[in-house]
């Protein structure tokens, strides 16, 4: 599109940290940068937090951001944008942003990190834990061991599984000033759920009939690519702020 502008996010590489401070003054001022956002200006400008798309009864749902103001819980969190006239002036421009981290005991694999005393992912969320779910007839099931003459108890330790496709996921928007339209090109395997989280949650100050979410060709997903994730919130919000696709 002519005049693109082009996003690089900053993410965090600590699992768990409390971030203290956040200095982009030098990022800013580099040649060829446009403007450089934290978590907190996202919020301010009326950006929601990110949604569950999937719900289950009973769900505590955590608060999260697409860009964290406070707080990384994962590698790779994202915590700060900077948007310049090409990509790789944005992803240079990263090295110069400074993060004061509070680095915090981090854990691994359901069996620790669920229970008391464990470090918390988010501090509203008891012991880890967002839901629980069960299927079938438990007294019966339970009736069934009572009653059996042998018990077997074995630990199965399955396969790390997730969905790696080839193709990565990449996101365009354009904002129509004019019209307030909103144009978002993204590799979603469900732009329908992406649409509806954007008008509904995410971006509320744009209505559904002026958001478009156009996705071309998605590649690989296997239902990784169906989610709402957050450079898909990042982009359009940008997008408008600076006035250029």
């Amino acid at each position: 599109m002519p005049d693109m502008a082009h996003v690089a996010v900053l993410r965090s590489p600590h699992a768990h940290a409390n971030i203290k401070s956040i200095n982009t003054d030098a990022a800013k001022a580099m040649e060829g940068v446009i403007d450089v956002f934290v978590g907190q200006d996202l919020i301010d400008g009326g950006v929601g937090q990110m949604p569950v798309i999937w719900q289950v009864p009973e769900n505590k749902i955590p608060v999260r951001w697409p860009l964290t103001p406070d707080k990384v819980r994962h590698v790779g969190d994202s915590v700060a944008a900077v948007v310049a006239e090409d990509a790789y002036i944005a992803r240079d421009a990263l090295d110069l942003i400074e993060v004061d981290y509070e680095v915090l005991p981090a854990t691994t694999g359901a069996e620790t990190t669920t229970g008391d005393g464990k470090p918390l992912v988010h501090d509203e969320i008891e012991n880890n834990i967002t839901f629980k779910w069960g299927l079938g007839d438990k007294e019966a099931c339970d009736k069934a061991f009572d009653e059996a003459d042998h018990v077997i108890e074995v630990d199965i330790e399955n396969q790390r599984l997730i969905a790696n496709a080839m193709e990565p996921r990449a996101c365009a928007a354009q904002w129509t000033a004019s019209t307030e339209e909103m144009t978002v090109w993204t590799t979603s395997q469900n732009p329908h759920i992406i649409r509806f989280g954007l008008s509904a949650v995410t971006l509320p100050e744009i209505p559904e009939h002026k958001l478009r979410v156009i996705s071309p060709d998605v590649g690989g997903g296997f239902g990784s690519k169906i989610f709402h994730y957050p450079e898909e919130i990042i982009l359009p919000w940008v997008a408008k702020r600076v006035n250029r696709p």
